[in-house]
C-alpha cells in the first residue's frame, strides 16, 4: 500500500514545490525545507501559473480585426494592441 501522499512525496523528491493547507489561517503555505507528511495534514504540488492568453487587435483599411494568434503584421494589417484575457 502506498503512502497517502505518495504522489506529492515523489514530486518533492524530484524538485517540485510542495504546499500544505494551514487550517489556522485557511490558506495554502509553502513547505519550507521539508514536509513532515502527516496523514491528517493536506499537501499539494504547488500549482504553476497559467500562461497568459491574449486577444490581438489589428487594423487595416477595412477596420479593426481581432485574433487569438499573434501574427505581428500580416496581409497589410498592423497590430495595434493586445488585450490580456483573464480566467475567473
Amino acid at each position: 500500500m502506498q503512502h497517502k501522499w505518495h504522489k506529492e512525496i515523489k514530486a518533492w523528491a524530484d524538485g517540485a514545490e510542495i504546499e500544505y493547507f494551514d487550517d489556522d489561517i485557511g490558506e495554502w503555505r509553502n513547505c519550507t525545507s521539508h514536509a513532515l507528511w502527516y496523514e491528517d495534514d493536506t499537501y499539494r504540488i504547488k500549482p504553476q501559473p497559467k500562461e497568459p492568453q491574449y486577444l490581438y487587435v489589428y487594423a487595416d483599411g477595412n477596420g479593426i480585426t481581432f485574433s487569438g494568434n499573434d501574427f505581428a503584421s500580416y496581409e497589410g494589417r498592423l497590430q495595434i494592441g493586445k488585450i490580456k484575457l483573464e480566467d475567473e
